[in-house]
């Protein structure tokens, strides 16, 4: 577990929710759910990752305590928004989690 004084930030995850338009198709939006503390820093340019043979990249990286989240959600930091690009455990001792964020213009 990470101690609270290195998670100064507190981000919500959010959910997409799928609404049925009455034409046949969807509208999404975005739920709130729980807040989490965390700590947000941004990757230099040399570090933006790129995985697989998708090239896929993060902007930033954000630390928290272990918590459920997926690639599908979505994090708020006050006005701003970051898409989850990745997720790892590390060590895999579920004692906290970095996750590599894309901040959405």
């Amino acid at each position: 577990m990470i101690s609270p004084s290195m998670l100064p930030e507190t981000f919500t995850r959010q959910t997409v929710t799928l609404t049925a338009d009455g034409q046949g198709g969807f509208t999404t939006a975005w739920a709130d759910g729980t807040t989490f503390r965390g700590r947000l820093s941004v990757l230099p340019v040399a570090e933006r990752l790129a995985s697989d043979k998708v090239t896929v990249y993060a902007s930033h990286r954000l630390y928290c305590n272990n918590l459920t989240i997926t690639e599908e959600d979505r994090v708020e930091l006050g006005s701003r928004y970051f898409e989850i690009k990745g997720i790892r455990n590390p060590s895999n001792i579920s004692e906290h989690l970095e996750l590599d964020v894309l901040e959405i213009d």
